[in-house]
């Protein structure tokens, strides 16, 4: 490929990952709205991740199967459209069930998307594949830096319905052009023969089973924030549909330059060390913006410290994982992106019970827990190739 080609590439995959966001960023950030004309409680649209997250979790093991038969850029179309397609059902449903159910297609469209994603970058050179993902993922996080003003600013003129598809489903649809466009066919090399041997094979790795473990825990606080942040600024930190939409678009400024940066991170320190270091340091900051009454521009500071480590961490942490079984990558990075759905699921419920029992500083403590958890197992339990 040419370095022209490689930039398209990079592109197209970018997009792919960001069509996973603009859902997730529309339920944090209109969650009042959403409440009231549903008539629901904050934990229940909260299990809307849940419902996410155990389809996800499926789809993504059944897609160590999946991508033996059939070729990878078929099969990102194909979640990118069930993306657009839940987007389109969740902004016009009319009670919590048919949510749910349309919710269940943003599940599908993930668990088909991002693992794609991830075994794409065997298009990269070894050395290169860090820093192209997280070039891509920051797609996500860029994307959302425009889409919390741009969902508050229609949401406000016209409702939430309107602010929650008005910039979701536009991206989506230019994803779905540009990798039908710019993606090669070729399969990806790496692909296991057999599926069950692949299963075995990442079963009796202690450093692969380390990584999943790392990757379901690591992200639980960042999974939930995104989540529960809206609500947190909007009712705890007192700050308006406009300005939260604002402070949450530092949030995602954060997240990106962590991804970007991850590549500096892991040439210097390695990516072992940088993913337990990020997974630590992160949830000290977020434990410290949810759990310590801060002035709010010291709050918002450790929220974008706490995020932009979350996305050195989801950078690494793959990067990481995909060379732990290098025969049976299409099975590892499958069985990496259900370990993710299950920490998110695992994380919503969990916040869910803390907020509503013990108030956002016990959900604060909890989560600071996980996230140590999780840099003991990477630190403790991971090998780096």
């Amino acid at each position: 490929m040419t370095e022209r080609d490689t930039k398209w590439i990079t592109a197209a995959l970018a997009l792919s990952t960001a069509s996973t966001g603009p859902q997730i960023v529309a339920l944090s950030l209109l969650m009042p709205e959403i409440t009231t004309a549903l008539n629901a409680t904050v934990p229940q649209l909260g299990q809307l991740n849940t419902a996410f997250s155990v389809v996800a979790i499926i789809g993504s093991i059944a897609m160590g199967a999946i991508t033996l038969r059939y070729p990878p850029k078929r099969l990102l179309v194909t979640g990118i459209t069930a993306l657009l397609a839940g987007i389109i059902g969740t902004s016009l449903s009319t009670g919590f069930t048919q949510m749910v159910l349309f919710f269940v297609l943003y599940g599908v469209g993930t668990s088909l998307t991002l693992p794609i994603v991830s075994l794409l970058l065997t298009l990269y050179p070894l050395d290169q594949r860090t820093t192209a993902l997280g070039r891509i993922y920051s797609g996500r996080s860029l994307t959302s830096i425009l889409a919390t003003p741009v969902i508050g600013f229609i949401a406000a003129l016209y409702g939430w319905r309107a602010g929650y598809i008005g910039f979701g489903a536009p991206l989506i649809l230019l994803a779905v052009i540009m990798v039908s466009a710019k993606v090669p066919e070729q399969q990806t090399p790496g692909g296991d023969v057999d599926l069950m041997s692949g299963f075995r094979k990442v079963a009796s790795n202690r450093s692969a089973l380390a990584c999943l473990t790392g990757a379901a825990l690591s992200l639980a606080f960042f999974n939930s924030l995104m989540v529960f942040n809206g609500t947190y600024m909007r009712n705890n930190l007192g700050l308006s549909l406009e300005t939260a939409s604002l402070a949450m678009s530092v949030t995602f400024i954060a997240v990106a330059v962590g991804q970007v940066l991850s590549g500096a991170f892991a040439d210097r320190i390695g990516i072992k060390n940088t993913t337990w270091l990020s997974t630590l340091i992160g949830g000290i900051s977020l434990f410290l913006y949810f759990s310590v009454r801060l002035p709010v521009p010291l709050a918002i500071l450790a929220s974008a410290i706490g995020t932009g480590m979350a996305g050195t961490t989801m950078t690494t942490m793959a990067t990481l994982a995909l060379e732990q079984v290098p025969d049976s990558r299409g099975t590892m990075m499958s069985l990496n992106s259900a370990a993710m759905n299950t920490g998110g699921m695992l994380s919503t419920v969990i916040g869910g019970v803390a907020i509503s029992s013990l108030g956002f500083t016990g959900y604060g403590a909890i989560m600071l827990t996980i996230s140590l958890v999780a840099a003991i197992t990477f630190y403790a339990w991971t090998t780096e190739s």
